[in-house]
């Protein structure tokens, strides 16, 4: 958020700032979106340094400021702290608060609606467990409209909502905005139609696949090469990947890409997932399929992702063999979509892979499973991290369409 230098954090900013890049017939027309972009960095912007940074007419400079000051993105103010004598230079700064996103993830069953700004800043969220299996897609779509139109009532304002971003587990088809199926949440979500959830509320509706939202914030805010290729993989309520190649992330036009958790997992006798297929690697790893034996040593673990992490961090003597199965079965996965994929880095995230013991012994799992000397990726062979805890990236991610969108109409 901005601060009285004018400083701002942005995630996501050079992302923004490349749909500005135009050198063609647009690049005059794009000049507004462009001085926005440089106002929006995190250091002092004044008009007379965008003069000369861009070779512009002072004139010219003020014109468009003042048009992004009256489509209320940018306001000026001087510095609190005064270093050199003389009248100091007027510092342009963004409005962050001015556009808003609300985004609507799923955390094990519970329903999440956060609405953020451009700086990522929470403004205000609601969240509903959702425990009944067999929910349906009306059910969710009522409960959908509830908590944006609640969300909606509480916001600032001074924040214009652009739209609702749908960040969502299972099989997304991300092109259509149809939830396809909810895999192993609710069993009768199948092909829910966000459009006229959209006519209700009178906003634009996006719908992204969950993972492919964290990895698309990760990649920006750890500003990774496009040349890398990255397999994002989630441990958790359920399993599920992504996966994104010299920059982009790969999406189906069925929105099935990445549905590891119900591969295919050789052993004794059938268990039925509940996608409906047997023996998934879902029904061997899963924090769903795991709970029955878990609590039958502790009683007292809880259904929820985040609650589960803590449970784990805060249980000292958690008994990691109990996960053997689970942990042998998942580096299996690892070393089949590493021999198709071949990435420079696997990123693991949810609950299991944060406890420190958890995650050495899946890495060495996975060397077991696929050692370094055994064949050609020997030369390059993939790193493992566990990337950081919580959603932070999700709603980043998710909320990116929408800023992008509403940043490109008001420099227009």
């Amino acid at each position: 958020m901005a601060d009285s230098s004018g400083a701002a954090q942005i995630p996501m900013l050079r992302a923004y700032s490349e749909q500005f890049q135009s050198e063609g017939p647009r690049a005059v027309s794009d000049r507004r979106g462009r001085l926005f972009m440089e106002i929006c960095k995190p250091k002092k912007v004044t008009r007379k340094q965008i003069a000369q940074e861009y070779d512009l007419r002072p004139g010219t400079v003020s014109a468009l400021v003042l048009q992004l000051i009256e489509r209320g993105l940018v306001d000026e103010g001087r510095p609190s702290t005064l270093h050199k004598k003389g009248r100091p230079e007027i510092l342009l700064r963004p409005v962050l608060s001015r556009l808003g996103v609300l985004v609507v993830h799923v955390v094990s069953q519970t329903v999440h609606a956060t609405l953020v700004d451009l700086s990522g800043r929470e403004l205000c969220s609601r969240s509903e467990e959702v425990s009944t299996e067999h929910v349906s897609n009306t059910d969710l779509e009522d409960l959908f409209i509830r908590m944006a139109t609640q969300i909606s009532e509480e916001a600032p304002k001074k924040t214009e909502i652009v739209g609702i971003s749908f960040s969502l587990p299972g099989i997304v088809d991300e092109n259509n905005n149809r939830w396809v199926f909810a895999t192993s949440r609710w069993q009768n979500i199948q092909n829910m139609d966000f459009s006229e959830i959209s006519q209700k509320l009178g906003l634009n509706v996006v719908v992204n696949k969950n993972l492919n939202c964290e990895l698309r914030a990760r990649i920006a805010r750890r500003g990774e090469k496009d040349s890398s290729n990255i397999l994002f993989i989630h441990w958790g309520h359920g399993i599920g990947a992504s996966y994104s190649m010299n920059g982009t992330t790969l999406v189906s036009g069925n929105g099935g890409f990445g549905e590891i958790g119900h591969t295919h997992v050789p052993r004794q006798g059938r268990v039925r997932c509940r996608c409906g297929l047997d023996n998934c690697l879902e029904t061997q790893a899963a924090l769903w399929a795991l709970l029955p034996d878990l609590r039958t040593l502790y009683p007292e673990i809880p259904v929820d992702e985040w609650s589960f992490e803590a449970f784990l961090k805060e249980t000292r003597d958690f008994d990691i063999s109990q996960l053997e199965g689970a942990i042998n079965s998942m580096a299996v996965a690892m070393r089949n979509l590493t021999l198709i994929l071949s990435p420079h880095q696997i990123v693991l995230t949810g609950p299991f892979v944060q406890h420190g013991g958890i995650f050495e012994r899946l890495c060495e799992a996975f060397r077991e499973v696929l050692p370094s000397r055994s064949n050609l990726f020997a030369l390059s062979s993939a790193s493992v991290v566990a990337a950081r805890a919580g959603t932070e990236d999700e709603i980043i991610g998710a909320a990116y369409p929408l800023f992008a969108q509403a940043i490109r109409e008001l420099c227009s």
